[in-house]
């Protein structure tokens, strides 16, 4: 005999105890679920030390203990029933939540699916309040010893949840989750201790410190504290505080690329995106910064009420946010909203005059920094007589030496920054074209392009309509004049497309720099090193690095020589 249809049987109100479970679902899913709602507890109770202890990996039990505010007995009677909440009252509470947590489920969730107990005390003179609850059930609330704070022990999780129970992981990989869920809060508080005990063994121990100390205690294995920069920009009613790696600490993926809004990490892909766009020009493809970013905003421009584990948040100002994270991150990086003008140098006796017309401009900034392999960045000033130029190799790479290092240099590289940089200091001195380019647009790009007329002429590019559906080039600096007109044209179609303005740069100078396989003669490869070696960001446009250097020390390991000091 068949079963009956699904869309034949009749709708009928679920049982309470089959609701509760499809509730407890959505918010407990694994051990690191639970850890996180509690961690969420004692913090909104204002502890300044919590512990937190796992038993394979949460699997067997899960015990945090906090020297926050605690409960009576009268709170501990009803905290583990369903929206009981000390955090909101009304509905217009919503819209103003400054806590962590305030969808009381958290605790009703955890006691429908294990066995739940809670020990707490506002008062150290006074006894604790002990609660036992078993699969939603209460088991038994008396008096007992304790001290002020609240101690959470969940045992048995998913006894009576088996569906549930054999999609978990291996105790390794679920305590695994349980630092990281551990990890998120220790960062975004960081003027609270925090202790994590594995099994019985202490894994983690983090005294209170400022941001930036927290960031590199939680992630002392991938990130160096000296390799930390600290940045903050303001917004209208929000802040924002940076914590990023300089440009050489680079990874393969996202994992320390991390937002948290009202000390709740979120992973919203625009915030994400924004810090990423902030290392524009100082990473190459593939690799992503270490950035940490911290953001404070009313409560009132956001809203947490979305997702039952608050893991998403919706702006009412997403726009602003973005562009001060791209402020604050950028605001970290070498040489940012710190150029000075370029000053024109001549150049003496260079045969190739192609390289020669290109190459000009110096910087006249303070101390430079040099990136090489398994050192930190040191400072130095160059002068042209400290560079001896030994040839070039592969028709890509230039060598010099330079005092007591031997150099490498990407010629189309270095030569890209240098024009960049030119680009982006200089005034253009325009040149009317003697004969104007001409080009067909659509409506939208027409509209989009005489939006942009005047930032394209401060990029030294005059711009006129000269029909409903075309428009002409009148006018170019003389950086821009080298660029095939195929070229100027695709770059004048992007104007007002996203980050258009560095993007035409960037791609501007590379078009315009030297090439892999152009010969560079001795005196225009040591006028391009002099240049590049004083520019602030040893990188180009699109991030990837200018040169490598290598001491006499480091040569002498290559090919197993002994140090002249050994």
């Amino acid at each position: 005999m068949s079963a009956t249809p699904a869309y034949s049987r009749r709708i009928r109100i679920l049982r309470d105890e089959v609701s509760r479970k499809i509730a407890a679902g959505e918010v407990i899913d694994r051990p690191y679920s639970i850890v996180r709602e509690l961690l969420d507890n004692a913090l909104d109770a204002a502890a300044s030390s919590i512990d937190v202890y796992l038993e394979a990996g949460g699997l067997s039990r899960i015990r945090v203990v906090d020297d926050g505010a605690g409960m009576s007995r009268e709170d501990l009677e009803i905290c583990w029933k369903s929206h009981a909440t000390s955090k909101i009252e009304s509905e217009d509470d919503l819209l103003r939540v400054s806590t962590l947590g305030f969808r009381g489920e958290a605790l009703s969730s955890i006691a429908v699916c294990s066995r739940l107990s809670i020990t707490s005390s506002q008062t150290d003179s006074e006894p604790a309040s002990k609660l036992e609850v078993l699969g939603g059930a209460l088991q038994a609330l008396a008096s007992c010893q304790g001290r002020r704070g609240t101690v959470v022990e969940v045992a048995e999780l998913f006894y009576n949840f088996p569906a549930r129970k054999k999609f978990l992981r291996s105790a390794s990989a679920e305590s695994s989750l349980c630092r990281s869920a551990f990890t998120d809060r220790a960062v975004s508080h960081p003027s609270v201790g925090f202790r994590l005990f594995t099994d019985g063994e202490a894994r983690f121990t983090l005294s209170p410190v400022d941001l930036a100390g927290r960031v590199s205690l939680c992630y002392a294995r991938a990130l160096d504290a000296r390799m930390l920069v600290a940045s903050s920009a303001e917004g209208k009613g929000f802040r924002v505080e940076v914590i990023a790696g300089r440009p050489e600490v680079r990874r393969r993926d996202r994992k320390l690329m991390q937002v948290f809004v009202n000390r709740r990490r979120v992973s919203e892909y625009s915030l994400i995106q924004a810090a990423e766009y902030g290392f524009s020009g100082f990473m190459s493809g593939g690799w992503y910064p270490a950035v940490f970013v911290f953001i404070e905003i009313d409560p009132r421009l956001i809203d947490f009420n979305i997702h039952p584990a608050k893991r998403e948040v919706r702006f009412q100002n997403m726009a602003d946010v973005h562009s001060t994270i791209v402020s604050a991150v950028r605001a970290t990086l070498p040489g940012q909203g710190q150029r000075q003008p370029i000053r024109q140098t001549g150049m003496q006796g260079a045969e190739n005059s192609r390289t020669m017309n290109i190459i000009t401009g110096v910087h006249q900034g303070g101390a430079l920094p040099f990136v090489a392999q398994g050192e930190t960045t040191v400072a130095s000033r160059v002068a042209g007589a400290d560079i001896r130029f030994l040839g070039q190799v592969f028709g890509v790479f230039l060598v010099f030496q330079h005092s007591d290092r031997l150099l490498i240099m990407d010629q189309h590289a270095a030569h890209e920054r240098v024009i960049f940089e030119r680009l982006v200091t200089q005034e253009p001195k325009m040149q009317e074209m003697l004969f104007p380019l001409s080009f067909d647009v659509s409506e939208e790009e027409g509209i989009r392009l005489e939006r942009c007329r005047e930032e394209l002429r401060g990029l030294g590019i005059e711009l006129s309509r000269e029909g409903a559906k075309s428009f002409e080039i009148s006018a170019i600096s003389e950086d821009l004049r080298a660029l095939p007109e195929e070229v100027l044209v695709e770059l004048v179609r992007g104007a007002g497309v996203g980050e258009w303005r560095s993007g035409l740069q960037a791609t501007a100078a590379c078009r315009l720099a030297i090439k892999d396989g152009d010969a560079v003669d001795a005196v225009t490869a040591r006028e391009l090193c002099a240049q590049a070696l004083q520019l602030v960001v040893p990188r180009c446009p699109h991030g990837r690095p200018i040169w490598h250097m290598l001491s006499e020390e480091d040569l002498r390991k290559f090919v197993d020589r002994p140090s002249r000091t050994g």
